[in-house]
C-alpha cells in the first residue's frame, strides 16, 4: 500500500488548500489589519463589521478552520515521514524544501498563537493588539512568525505551480520562483507595516 505522504491526490490537496482557501485568506487579513495604519476608530469600526457578518462562523469554519487543520495536520505528517538531504546535498531547492518544512512548523505555532490571542476574545479591538504587542517577547513572535508564513505562503505557492503543472520547465520554475521571492518580501513588509500601525 502506497505511503500517505507519497500519493499524489493528498500532495496536491495539501498545496492547494496552501495556496487558495489558506492562502486568499492570509492576503485579506494583512489587509483588514492594513486598517491599523488609519488609526484605531477606524480599524474597530471595519472589525465590527466582519464580526457582524452573516454565517460568520460557517464561513470561517468551512473556508478557513477546515483547510488550516488538514493542512497542517498533512504537513507535520510531512515532515516526519519525509527524508531531508539537505546536509548531504546542498542544492538550492533542498535548501528550499528544508526552509518550506521549518517555516511550516514556526507558521503553526503562531496561527495558533495568534488564533488564542486574537480571535475568540469578546470585544477584540485595536487596544486589545496594542496591549498584545506591548509585550517584547509577543511582539518578537509577531515578527518571526510573520515572516515564516509569509515565506511558507510564497514558496508553496511555487510549489504549487510545480505539482500542479503550472510551472514546467526549469526556465518557467526559476522565473515564477523569482516572482514568488519577490511577492514574499512584499508581504512581510505589508505584515510588518501593518503591525507598526499599532505601535503608535
Amino acid at each position: 500500500m502506497m505511503p500517505i505522504s507519497d500519493n499524489l491526490f493528498w500532495r496536491r490537496l495539501h498545496s492547494f488548500t496552501g495556496a487558495f482557501p489558506l492562502g486568499i485568506f492570509l492576503l485579506f487579513h494583512l489587509y483588514e489589519n492594513s486598517y491599523s495604519l488609519a488609526g484605531a476608530d477606524v480599524y474597530n469600526e471595519h472589525v465590527q463589521g466582519l464580526r457582524s457578518m452573516p454565517y460568520l462562523l460557517f464561513i470561517e469554519v468551512v473556508a478557513i478552520y477546515i483547510p488550516l487543520l488538514y493542512h497542517s495536520l498533512y504537513g507535520v505528517y510531512i515532515w516526519y515521514t519525509g527524508e531531508n538531504n539537505f546536509p548531504r546535498y546542498m542544492y538550492a531547492r533542498n535548501g528550499l524544501y528544508l526552509l518550506q518544512r521549518v517555516t511550516g512548523l514556526i507558521a503553526l505555532v503562531f496561527v495558533f498563537y495568534h488564533i488564542y490571542d486574537q480571535r475568540f476574545l469578546p470585544l477584540p479591538s485595536f487596544f486589545t493588539v496594542q496591549d498584545s504587542i506591548g509585550s517584547p517577547a509577543v511582539l518578537a513572535i509577531y515578527f518571526i512568525g510573520i515572516a515564516s508564513v509569509a515565506y511558507h505562503f510564497f514558496n508553496g505557492v511555487w510549489n504549487f505551480t510545480v505539482k500542479w503543472g503550472i510551472a514546467v520547465g526549469e526556465r518557467a520554475q526559476k522565473t515564477i520562483l523569482a516572482v514568488c521571492t519577490a511577492l514574499g518580501l512584499g508581504l512581510v513588509f505589508v505584515g510588518l507595516r501593518a503591525l507598526a500601525g499599532f505601535m503608535r
